[in-house]
């Protein structure tokens, strides 16, 4: 029986249960005890995700040759590298998910294609920021470019300082958007190296089921047949023509145009904490799309 090495953290649980299912045994690397997946998991290891000399170890003594990606967490696209010098293959385009984490370079990447996305502004160092003062139209949302800190919605200059503080202070990159006051939604695109298939239409949003600061008026409601049609096209779209693979996740805010917002190359599918319940209301097992995906990309179906 072959073993599939398996990175996931929140969705290690859903994850091996798929794999489990179609006769594969699980090695996991696990950061803390109580992670999802380590109990249920054939193989399994503690370890730091820094520590990419030991992980590299566990896999070869488990006789682990394919790995899933299962979590979009930067230090795993450090790791990534690591295991692909080392031999291994995994699911993902190391690449491309480092563009899509980048969300500065990602919404240059869009403007590229043609897609819309808000307006923004990105500063390297305070003293970039606060050079000819702060002149960014508000309200704003403030983010880092890879995700160190959660977005905030911004109306007035002190709180802009702030919240702009608390992004250099971890040592990334500030990213300033238009606040745009629309319907927020995501599209999970499919894309095994064969098909690109959009699975619709979900009506989630990340600012009201996270409270994400200043985002009260955050809404996910239905709309029309014809506009979720749209909607889905630019979704399939941006992955064929950027050349994503594998299961991705493209959030959207939609007023009177239809913006991106960001793309996740690797979304998180486990039983908790993630979009899986809103997936699996609508007839999808996001997990079931992840691992027949990623076995595709890995040559094993």
């Amino acid at each position: 029986m072959q073993t599939i090495g398996l990175i996931a953290g929140k969705s290690g649980d859903s994850l091996t249960d798929e794999l489990h299912k179609r006769g594969y045994k699980v090695a996991i690397v696990c950061g803390r005890l109580e992670e999802a997946g380590y109990d249920s998991a054939d193989e399994r290891i503690l370890l730091d995700l820094l520590e990419f000399e030991k992980i590299i170890r566990f896999f070869q003594k488990k006789n682990v040759k394919k790995i899933i990606i299962g979590t979009g967490h930067y230090l795993v696209f450090n790791l990534v590298e690591k295991l692909e010098q080392a031999g291994f293959k995994t699911n993902i385009d190391i690449r491309k998910s480092l563009l899509a984490k980048d969300k500065v370079r990602f919404k240059k990447k869009l403007e590229e294609i043609g897609v819309d996305t808000p307006a923004y502004a990105s500063f390297l160092t305070r003293e970039e920021f606060y050079k000819d003062g702060i002149v960014f139209p508000l309200p704003c949302v403030v983010k880092s470019n890879t995700d160190t800190v959660q977005p905030k919605k911004i109306n007035d200059i002190e709180n802009l300082a702030e919240a702009a503080e608390d992004v250099f202070s971890t040592n990334a990159v500030l990213l300033l958007e238009q606040y745009i006051q629309g319907n927020d939604c995501t599209v999970a695109v499919v894309n095994d190296g064969i098909t690109v298939k959009s699975l619709g239409v979900l009506y989630y949003s990340k600012a009201k089921e996270y409270g994400l600061k200043g985002f009260d008026l955050a809404k996910s409601e239905i709309m029309s047949e014809e506009k979720e049609k749209e909607v889905c096209k630019i979704a399939s779209d941006i992955v064929r023509k950027i050349g994503f693979s594998g299961l991705v996740r493209i959030d959207f805010i939609i007023s009177e145009k239809i913006y991106v917002l960001e793309l996740n190359s690797v979304i998180v599918t486990g039983y908790h904490g993630s979009a899986y319940p809103f997936f699996e209301k609508q007839g999808i097992n996001i997990a079931t799309e992840a691992i027949n995906a990623s076995l595709k990309i890995l040559k094993e179906e």
